[in-house]
This record gives structure tokens, C-alpha cells and sequence, in this order.
């Protein structure tokens, strides 16, 4: 599952959309923009210390700079200082309780916070004053899900998709989700939009490899294994994914050890997964699979024998014998 989108990305663009400052003098208004333009640069560069010190500069100078205000809180969220992003988001929706950027700013400082309900609070509120506002629904869809409200995070997904078809990360998280609820043909669909416009995402190509998988198009499968490797030759899970579906249903056993060999010279150190290949009823050749997992130490331990009950010392109370009589 992908993280929220930031509001952190374009923080300059998003002040159009606040209320306007108002200063006493040209030379204070002069001096707090350049103060709020140093913070931004610095916030661009990820120091972001430095940068609230710029915007509490400004502040100084113009305490009304609403686009200071908003920007420090911002990078506070970054800095996971949190309490103090919201109390400022607060006070600033205080005069503005219709503002949609700053209701998302707080949505997201929520979500941050681990406040996911109250996140979603945030973006729902959003959403009834623009509908179609595609960040509040992808993150309200995300939280959604989180919040194991997968239908209702899916509908999320497809508005945004309704009205921008190429958006990837709801390509993205729409294709999972829908892999996640057990549809894969679905699944599929969206997950190969995703591919057209980001081909060399591995998670994206793992997900279909397992999606085609449940739909039993292993070629599809090892077609999504081999982009992987394509793009890494060290993804040792993806040359696992290859050998396992080569050693079973695909039944092409030499490709299947030397898929084998290399995801074990990669690294791949899955026991687990060892464990389930070696149960298999379909696999080929199994001495030659248990020997290679043997060298790299993944084979499962012998289950060892339950111990004989031994039998006590001293017989129970109750059952002592009883002494013969005279």
C-alpha cells in the first residue's frame, strides 16, 4: 500500500490558495517574502530547520503572513513535530473553516500522527465542499483501506480514477487493494495500466506475477519474473518465483534449477517458502531441490520424535495396593 500524497511538494504554489497578508509598511512585506522565500529554498532541500527559522522570521516581521504560517507547519509535520503543526492548521482554519488545502494539511498531519480516523475526518470534510478533489480522495481511500474499509476505499480509488485515468498512484493502490480482495482479473487490468506508464516498478510486477498466478496464466507469471530480473538481476525472490512455477505446473525442470542456483547465489533465504516448495506434490526433481537448499542451509529441521511417556517412580495414592489381610 502507497503512502499519503504530501502536501509538502509544490508548499509555494499551495500560498495562491490562502488569504492574502496584510503589513503596515512596503519595507516589512519586502523583508518578510524574502524571509518566507529563504525558508522555502531551504525547505526544497530537505534542511528543514533552517527553514522554519526563515518562516518564523517572517512571522515576526508580518504576523498575519498566512503562507508563512502554513508552510512552517508544513515542514514541522516533516520534522514530526506534530502537535505544533496542528495547533497552527487549527488556528489558521479558525478564520478560514471552508479552506480545503489547510483541511487537508491537517488530514495529512493526522494521518502522520497515526490518527487515522480523525485524518479521515479531515479529507471527508474536503470532499463535501469539492467532490472531485483527487488528492482527498486517493488519501481518503488510503486511510480507508487502512482502516479495513476496503469497499468503500475502492470506490475512492475509482473516482479518482474517473476523472484521471493515468493517475498512477491510484492505479497503483486500486490494483492491490483489488488483488487483496481476492479479484485478480481486475487486479490485473489496473495493475498493467500502472506498468504502461511506470515499467520499472518491481513491486507493481511482483503483484502481477502473483495475481496471474491465482488466475493459473503461469507464462504470464514468468513474463512478470523476468521483467523483474530485467530491471534487478539480484531480485533473488523473483528467480525463487521462476524456479518454484518451472519446478511445478510450468514442468521444465533444467530451468527450474537454474533459476534455482540463482536465486539461491543472490541471496534468497526464504525457509518458509523452502519448506512449502519441498511439500509439493508436483514438484520435479525433488534430491536435486533438497540438496540445493541443504548447501545453503534452508533445509527445514527434521521433526524429532515425540519421547516415550516414562513411566513414574512411585505409583499414584489411589493406586497402591492394599496391605493383605491377617
Amino acid at each position: 500500500m502507497k503512502s499519503l500524497r504530501a502536501l509538502a511538494g509544490a508548499v509555494a504554489a499551495c500560498a495562491a490558495l490562502l488569504m492574502a497578508a496584510c503589513v503596515t509598511s512596503q519595507s516589512g512585506k519586502q523583508i518578510a517574502s524574502d524571509y518566507y522565500n529563504i525558508g522555502n529554498a531551504f525547505f526544497d532541500l530537505g534542511q528543514y530547520e533552517k527553514a522554519v527559522t526563515y518562516y518564523q522570521d517572517a512571522l515576526r516581521v508580518d504576523p498575519g503572513m498566512v503562507k508563512a504560517d502554513y508552510n512552517l507547519a508544513l515542514t514541522l509535520v516533516r520534522m514530526k513535530r506534530i502537535d505544533e503543526a496542528v495547533t497552527i492548521l487549527k488556528r489558521l482554519l479558525t478564520s478560514d473553516q471552508k479552506n480545503t488545502t489547510l483541511l487537508a494539511a491537517l488530514g495529512w498531519a493526522y494521518h502522520q500522527q497515526g490518527k487515522d480516523k480523525e485524518a479521515l475526518d479531515q479529507y471527508e470534510a474536503v470532499l463535501a465542499l469539492s467532490p472531485a478533489d483527487q488528492n482527498a480522495l486517493y488519501n481518503s481511500g488510503i486511510i480507508l483501506w487502512k482502516l479495513k474499509r476496503q469497499d468503500e476505499a475502492l470506490e475512492r480509488f475509482r473516482k479518482d480514477l474517473a476523472a484521471t485515468p493515468d493517475d498512477t498512484d491510484a492505479l497503483f493502490a486500486a490494483g492491490s487493494l483489488l488483488l487483496s480482495l481476492d479479484q485478480p482479473k481486475d487486479s490485473a487490468d489496473m495493475l498493467s495500466r500502472y506498468v504502461e506508464k511506470k515499467p520499472d516498478d518491481v513491486d507493481a510486477w511482483y503483484l502481477i506475477a502473483a495475481g496471474a498466478e491465482r488466475l493459473q496464466k503461469y507464462s504470464r507469471a514468468l513474463e512478470a519474473y523476468d521483467k523483474i530480473i530485467a530491471i534487478d538481476v539480484h531480485q533473488s525472490n523473483a528467480w525463487y518465483g521462476e524456479a518454484r512455477l518451472l519446478l511445478t505446473v510450468v514442468e521444465d525442470p533444467q530451468k527450474g534449477l537454474d533459476a534455482l542456483d540463482k536465486a539461491l547465489s543472490t541471496g534468497f533465504k526464504d525457509k518458509d517458502a523452502a519448506k512449502a516448495l519441498l511439500a509439493s506434490p508436483q514438484l520435479l526433481e525433488k534430491p536435486k531441490v533438497e540438496e540445493a537448499f541443504k548447501e545453503h542451509d534452508l533445509l527445514p529441521p527434521p521433526e524429532q520424535p515425540k519421547a516415550a511417556a516414562q513411566p513414574s517412580e512411585q505409583p499414584k495414592a489411589s493406586e497402591q495396593p492394599t496391605q493383605p489381610s491377617k
